[in-house]
């Protein structure tokens, strides 16, 4: 038991990235509210939830394995990395991560932002005419916007966006159906001030990777998640440290208390997720990438690919039980029922949580914590993560803003007339 509960911990420490997004419950809910309001079926939001796990399942492979695993383990994972390098060269350029510290601009972003939406039009149109079976189309549109939501919700994570007081603007602070306050996302901004170098606020994102003695660092700047509590990767050795200091800005500001840091992240989680709805919308202004989504939105795995129904779920259990043995879930020390949920799964019991949520799949999340181990944990979605290897959806979608040497390449975007 041990030795599995091992494997379990050592497969996880390399998805533990300073360069991830925010946490998988935080792009999960975002995900999966998006889904719905467009009348995406269980089956396919949660397909599109994958996809948007992979950023940060290839981003830290690589950057990690060397370092956290040993023996066996090790060996799996270099093999894995090895076999998927492209895919973590893509992966660091899908979360808005001042890379190198190369943002200088606001046109920096937009420039991301025009360059993945066409990117994500481009290849949800191109799967129409791809020679491959029915299944593999819909995986790949569902997967592919996944991705790429994964790094529009980013943005709001990784940089200082609602750190801005947009009240003072023509732009104001939205109210939402619940009567929570988000910020205007980037494009609501943009629709009103057509060249990002022009507007009165200067955007920032977290330098990465993180420098010490910066004040702009990753750490410093993400809400990854609820508490803003995270480990200083710039100062080596410094256990977990809450950042609220860095978030003291904006409508909602972080003081250091429980209340104020989490409704602070929760302002950069509703904003995500507005502007991931805007962000589907504004991708099927593509009438063929349209087609595609409409064409994969409504497939019920159970009725028309059982088989596939059961792989989908070992992905979703995979995807969670890495990201609570990662400290990824919500954090190293998730409030509530998430932080029940996430030490029932490290300590393998099936207890009362299954009865808390009414949910199966959380009561077989639990009990597989137990029987992971490297080999399968890596093939253990099959055909949802193996298409990342066969069709290079991530280095697709960032083809056109990043190279092979780990760095940005911006030209300025040229405002709409």
């Amino acid at each position: 038991m041990a030795r599995k509960l091992s494997a379990l911990v050592a497969l996880a420490a390399w998805l533990v990235s300073p360069a991830a997004g925010f946490d998988t419950y935080w792009h999960s809910e975002c995900s999966q509210a998006v889904g719905r309001e467009f009348g995406f079926t269980d089956d396919a939001w949660r397909i599109m939830q994958l996809g948007n796990f992979s950023p940060d399942l290839f981003g830290p492979v690589s950057e990690y394995a060397s370092r956290n695993l040993k023996g066996k383990e090790l060996e799996v994972v270099n093999q894995y990395g090895a076999k998927n390098s492209q895919v973590r060269g893509a992966a660091i350029f899908l979360h808005f991560d001042n890379l190198n510290g190369d943002f200088q601009s606001n046109s920096n972003f937009d420039f991301l932002f025009t360059n993945l939406l066409e990117s994500t039009q481009q290849l949800l149109a191109s799967y129409h005419g791809l020679k491959a079976d029915d299944r593999t189309r819909k995986v790949l549109t569902l997967i592919t916007l996944g991705a790429s939501l994964h790094a529009v919700q980013d943005f709001y994570s990784h940089s200082d966006w609602i750190h801005n007081d947009f009240d003072k603007t023509d732009v104001k602070m939205v109210k939402t159906s619940s009567g929570d306050l988000r910020a205007p996302t980037w494009f609501e901004f943009r629709d009103k001030h057509n060249d990002p170098d022009k507007w009165t606020l200067q955007v920032k994102s977290g330098i990465y990777p993180p420098v010490g003695g910066a004040l702009n660092t990753h750490t410093h700047m993400n809400h990854d998640n609820s508490r803003l509590l995270y480990t200083e990767y710039e100062t080596p050795g410094q256990p977990l440290k809450l950042q609220a200091e860095y978030h003291n800005a904006g409508p909602l500001p972080a003081h250091g208390d429980e209340g104020s840091d989490q409704a602070h992240q929760q302002l950069a989680v509703r904003t995500a997720l507005a502007a991931g709805i805007e962000w589907v919308r504004k991708v099927e202004e593509n009438p063929d990438a349209k087609k595609a989504i409409e064409s994969a939105k409504g497939w019920n795995l159970k009725i028309h690919d059982p088989h596939l129904a059961k792989e989908l779920q070992a992905g979703v259990i995979t995807e969670m039980v890495l990201s609570c043995a990662a400290g990824k879930w919500d954090g190293d020390a998730p409030p509530g029922e998430r932080g029940t949920f996430c030490r029932s799964v490290l300590e393998r019991k099936l207890n009362s949580i299954g009865s808390t949520t009414g949910s199966d799949l959380k009561s077989e999340i639990i009990g597989l914590a137990a029987n992971l181990a490297m080999p399968v944990a890596l093939k253990f979605t099959g055909m949802f993560w193996d298409v990342h290897g066969q069709y290079h959806i991530l280095e697709r979608l960032a083809e056109s803003v990043g190279s092979d040497s780990g760095r940005y390449g911006f030209t300025k975007t040229i405002p709409p007339k």
